[in-house]
């Protein structure tokens, strides 16, 4: 068996969820690329967690929003199904780690970043 995170959809779902007056196409592009440059750290938590937890699955949905200097931020779960302390620590620590490299010069809100953990077979 293969262990596997999907970032699912973050791109297609968080995105649109963001838009807002004056959002451009590179920021999006920029959000997008920041999020799925979190899949492999939130992917070796998950591993981890696996060795103590082998049911460990479950849909996480996290919601953040970035500050005018481009610092993401104010990071919660909207779902976490795996309800795993030290997963949920991972996904928010993860994603506060973020910050875009041009900053929007507003605040922007990604309502909806869905992260789904799952056993899958190679």
């Amino acid at each position: 068996m293969n262990k596997s995170l999907l970032l699912v959809a973050a791109v297609i779902a968080a995105l649109p969820a963001c838009a807002k007056k004056g959002m451009t196409p590179e920021v999006r592009t920029e959000i997008s690329a920041k999020l799925e440059s979190t899949q492999q750290p939130i992917q070796a938590c998950y591993q981890k967690q696996l060795t103590t937890n082998r049911k460990l699955r479950g849909m996480v949905v996290a919601q953040a929003a970035i500050a005018p200097d481009g610092q993401f931020g104010e990071i919660t779960l909207r779902r976490d199904e795996p309800a795993d302390p030290v997963l949920r620590f991972c996904v928010v620590s993860e994603l506060a780690k973020l910050k875009l490299e041009k900053p929007p010069g507003e605040r922007i809100l990604v309502e909806s970043v869905p992260i789904k953990f799952e056993w899958s077979n190679p």
